[in-house]
């Protein structure tokens, strides 16, 4: 099929090349071409020609040599076959010179052909390549559609996160700045901000877990949406404080109401894990325009109307006014400078005896915390614990003022004042750390004091808080002898089960019960009861702010054990009550009393 195509073809050329990376490729060139006529009149013109010459030459030379007509006719014969031998030995050279150009014209054209086929069939797989690549581009551009689409529908869902809060869905911090400004100038004159904080979260939330406290938060929530409705708009501003924004009131009393609604609305009972939790808010308020008409401005004196009624006992709301930007920068003030207060050695420990009725004696120190600022001069406790206590630092300074009190006990003992016990105040915070009985038994071990010398005082509101928690710890803490003390008994939520499951060791009694002696109050009564409880229960009945003889007369009396006030000492400084013991060790505790 091949030689019959290349048979009918008048002109074909072809060349070899070799490849730079040694392959052979077959071009088509102009440099031979095969022509039938042109090969068959060259082999006839040859034949023709060597006929002819043989013939003449042949015959010349037969005459010259010979006359003789037989021999003439017998070389003739021999002449003949050696012409027809000697032709057709020509003729098979001249054809198969012919044939072995035709066959290499063939195999070059056959190697054109392969060459052709193989290209066709690159082609081909490049085609059905192409056409994947196209269909792959068709299906990622329909993908690319689909994406733009889903797009479209997220970056608004991130528009809406960006501006709502994840856990509950509230319009959140920034939703507020960005648009409050719009509502307030569409009200229509007068607007509150409340800044609304949920109450000892942060005991909860440690307590509980995180997910605990996530629920809290989404069911606050919930009903801060249902008690303040088309009223306002609510916003979650971070952690567990909302801002509400009232528009459009009739008048200031509508936010006092609104706000006395929140506070009975979230006081109703929880119920989460099974768990029956009460918690309380403390909200502040600012209105507007009167005390600003910025919108930070009024979040900020929010915020300090929100810490003013924390101080006044929690589960209040109080409106902003002038005089609290004064309490305000000054709690900021004690803030900052409470950070640099240990670094400068700012704090010392005083001690206040605990005078034994029984013995005539001083048993034991309670250890207290003063500050000293070179700024501020002694700033009284009461406003910088709740600080330290609301920034985290108590957690450091807690554990400086144990190793202290630690340390100069074993001072102490050393110097023969072997009877004497430390009482060692803890706060809420410190007890929730993980580690923190770990941090005891360290101390103890460090300053070289037996565990039985020391005495830790907790108030009711750490049992009311994490009780399950902390009767854990301190349970733990009494199985290793260190005693426990419940510090102001009778001032907070007092539930005498906490005496009966506690490892309770002292019941100290606060000063408000003392004041009362010895008048015939309900305050005497209950502290008769009071004593009478903790003598029952096998534990130690400490009065505190014992100021006068007959309040000392009237305890005794009543059988209490020990006594702590102003009568016989204020809080002193280590040397100082160093000197005092000695002068009580020497003389007697009677003559030891504190000058009036």
């Amino acid at each position: 099929m091949l030689r019959k195509n290349n048979s009918k073809r008048t002109h074909s050329s072809i060349t070899f090349r070799r490849s730079s990376q040694g392959e052979i490729n077959s071009e088509p060139m102009n440099t031979y071409t095969f022509s039938p006529l042109r090969g068959a009149s060259r082999i006839a013109g040859i034949y023709f020609i060597v006929g002819c010459l043989w013939i003449l030459l042949t015959d010349r030379a037969v005459s010259a040599l010979t006359n003789s007509a037989e021999l003439i006719t017998t070389i003739n014969m021999i002449k003949g076959w050696f012409f027809v031998f000697m032709t057709a030995l020509l003729i098979f050279v001249l054809i198969l010179g012919t044939l072995k150009r035709i066959r290499k014209v063939e195999q070059d054209l056959e190697g054109s052909y392969k060459k052709m086929m193989m290209t066709h069939e690159n082609l081909e797989s490049a085609y059905e390549e192409i056409t994947a690549t196209e269909e792959e581009l068709r299906q990622q551009y329909d993908q690319l559609i689909e994406n733009q689409r889903k797009l479209r529908e997220s970056e608004e869902k991130m528009q809406h996160l960006a501006y709502h809060d994840l856990l509950t869905d509230l319009p959140n911090k920034l939703n507020l700045y960005e648009n409050a400004a719009n509502i307030l100038a569409d009200s229509n004159g007068t607007a509150a901000l409340m800044f609304v904080d949920i109450d000892n979260f942060k005991y909860i939330n440690d307590t509980m877990g995180h997910g605990f406290g996530d629920r809290l938060i989404i069911n606050a929530s919930e009903r801060l949406l249902s008690i303040v409705g088309t009223g306002g708009v609510i916003y979650r501003f971070g952690g567990d404080e909302f801002i509400i924004l009232l528009h459009s009131l009739k008048d200031k009393a509508d936010a006092n109401m609104m706000a006395a609604r929140i506070l009975a609305g979230l006081k109703e009972a929880v119920v989460i894990d099974n768990s029956l939790l009460h918690i309380s808010t403390s909200i502040g308020i600012s209105l507007y325009p009167d005390h600003g008409s910025d919108i930070m401005e009024l979040v900020k004196r929010a915020d300090i109307a929100m810490y003013k009624a924390k101080e006044a006992g929690k589960g209040n709301f109080v409106v902003f006014d002038n005089p609290l930007n004064d309490t305000f920068a000054e709690r900021m003030n004690i803030e900052k400078l409470l950070y640099t207060a240990m670094e400068q050695n700012e704090f010392e420990l005083f001690y206040q005896p605990q005078v034994d009725l029984a013995l005539n004696k001083v048993t034991g120190l309670e250890a207290l915390l003063r500050w000293n600022s070179p700024e501020l001069g002694n700033v009284s406790p009461f406003k910088f614990i709740k600080v330290a206590e609301d920034s985290h630092l108590i957690i450091p300074l807690g554990s400086w003022v144990l190793r202290r009190a630690c340390a100069f006990l074993k001072k102490l003992h050393k110097q023969g004042y072997g009877q004497l016990t430390m009482s060692v105040n803890i706060s809420m915070l410190q007890l929730l750390q993980t580690d923190f009985n770990e941090l005891v038994l360290d101390t103890l071990q460090s300053s070289g004091l037996k565990p039985d010398y020391l005495e830790l005082e907790i108030t009711e509101s750490i049992l009311i808080e994490s009780y399950e928690v902390v009767s854990a710890k301190l349970n733990e803490l009494r199985d290793k002898n260190i005693k426990i003390a419940l510090d102001d008994f009778g001032t907070g939520y007092s539930s005498l089960s906490y005496l009966t499951h506690l490892p309770i060791s002292t019941l100290k009694i606060d000063k408000s019960f003392i004041d009362s002696i010895p008048a015939e109050t309900n305050h005497a009564i209950l502290l008769e009861q009071i004593m009478m409880i903790g003598k029952r229960m096998k534990m130690c009945v400490v009065a505190e702010g014992v100021e006068r003889a007959d309040q000392l007369t009237y305890l005794q009396d009543q059988g209490c054990d020990k006594i702590q006030g102003y009568l016989y000492s204020k809080p002193l400084a280590a040397k100082d009550m160093e000197q005092l013991l000695a002068r009580w060790e020497s003389s007697g505790i009677a003559a030891a009393c504190m000058e009036p």
